[in-house]
């Protein structure tokens, strides 16, 4: 890729690597911003819910239509993203957030909500589907997985800040709406530098993008792609759930503990990234995704006996347990995210990269629309514990499917 003074890009090889560099660092840095937003707005979004007196499956389904934001952006992404190029996708797509962020104060309908929160999802999925795109493409495959867990390890670290601001923030109010929304007036000065370094995609390739080459995609590479499912109904379960889950079972007087349980298995993911892609360059990567799977299911298992340490001071024996386990989890959840885009793009380039992260996105957005059903319905009928067994049930199951298909391949 090589850039010239038009501001256009050809041949990924010509890029410099001072321009790698600074490209790099200033899409981590502007995707991290965005990572905040969304940590900050949807716990907020469920427990305004809440406080309204709407049920834990009506919560479930406002969140699983901002999934479905994802999916529709996945399906057309091969088609739309390279004709409006990288920049162009990740300028529509901070628009669209930005639309969401003004009108979910000003309209709190539960209706009006769903549709703003398709558009956050619309806009999300377009931000991280270009960026994660651009991102693999720059990189060299032998530093590939250090370079992703930076971004991972930066991304987390924006996730970290949401709920952390979140818990003092009321969601009642404009405030925390208000934050997002200058989160996205700061990505969008961070990415105004790469305008000069962006990749375009070459004409050939457009041709025949389209989403038959998702299926393609998909069929090459089930495993690592599924692992986005598998992360989407975490994801999804635990920004909508867990901290309702901590107050259910400790009382309401631990809200701040309940936004901590996010809080720490972000904190947990910042710290695990780097060393999990140093791994991920010098151990088997499918394997590597095997391990971390296995790590969050025996993390999840004792969590209904730990959490009552949640009202005792961290330093105590039964507080430092239960964060330490959150901890962990936290970091095997990340790891599986890390190794996974390591893994599409040591197989996949150009617009080939560009499906395979749209399926990413979309086997996410899948995962994160039924990943807040099953946990809320499962609540509404077992009980609050039910939360922590319907995702042991679907990390399990993925586990046993991605180590069954890494045996089969020896």
């Amino acid at each position: 890729m090589s850039v010239t003074d038009s501001g256009s890009t050809t041949s990924e090889i010509l890029l410099s690597p001072g321009d790698r560099r600074r490209c790099l660092i200033l899409l981590i840095a502007a995707l991290s911003v965005v990572s905040m937003t969304s940590s900050l707005v949807w716990p907020i979004l469920a427990e305004s819910l809440s406080n309204r007196g709407y049920s834990e499956t009506e919560i479930s389904i406002s969140a699983a239509v901002q999934f479905a934001g994802i999916v529709i952006v996945s399906l057309v992404a091969t088609r739309f993203i390279p004709v409006l190029g990288i920049l162009g996708s990740l300028g529509v797509g901070l628009v669209l957030v930005a639309i969401a962020l003004i009108g979910l104060p000003i309209w709190r309908d539960y209706t009006a909500w769903c549709v703003l929160r398709f558009l956050l999802g619309v806009g999300n999925a377009l931000l991280f589907t270009a960026g994660d795109t651009w991102i693999n493409q720059i990189l060299d495959d032998r530093v590939r997985g250090r370079w992703m867990g930076v971004y991972t390890t930066v991304g987390m670290a924006g996730w970290a800040v949401g709920p952390l601001v979140g818990a003092n923030l009321d969601p009642e109010t404009a405030w925390p709406f208000m934050i997002g929304l200058s989160s996205v007036l700061i990505t969008s000065v961070l990415l105004l530098p790469t305008r000069r370094i962006t990749y375009t995609f070459p004409v050939e390739d457009r041709a025949h993008s389209g989403i038959g080459r998702l299926m393609i995609v998909f069929l090459a590479a089930p495993t690592v792609l599924l692992s986005s499912a598998m992360f989407g109904i975490l994801e999804g379960g635990l920004q909508s759930f867990a901290h309702l889950y901590t107050m259910d079972v400790l009382g309401d007087e631990f809200r701040q503990t309940g936004y901590g349980v996010i809080w720490v298995g972000s904190v947990g993911a910042i710290f695990f990234q780097y060393p999990v892609g140093w791994l991920a360059d010098r151990v088997h990567r499918g394997w590597l995704l095997v391990a971390c799977v296995f790590v969050i299911a025996a993390c999840l298992t004792p969590l209904p006996w730990l959490l009552h340490g949640g009202t005792a001071p961290w330093w105590t024996g039964p507080g430092l347990l239960l964060w330490s386990i959150i901890v962990l989890w936290g970091g095997a959840m990340g790891a599986v995210f890390t190794v996974g885009l390591t893994l599409l793009g040591q197989r996949f380039r150009s617009v080939d990269l560009v499906a395979a992260n749209a399926v990413f996105s979309l086997l996410f957005g899948l995962g994160g629309m039924v990943g807040p059903l099953m946990v809320g319905m499962s609540m509404e009928e077992f009980g609050p514990h039910a939360f922590v067994g319907s995702l042991i049930i679907a990390v399990v199951a993925y586990g046993c499917f991605a180590a069954a298909r890494q045996f089969v391949r020896r």
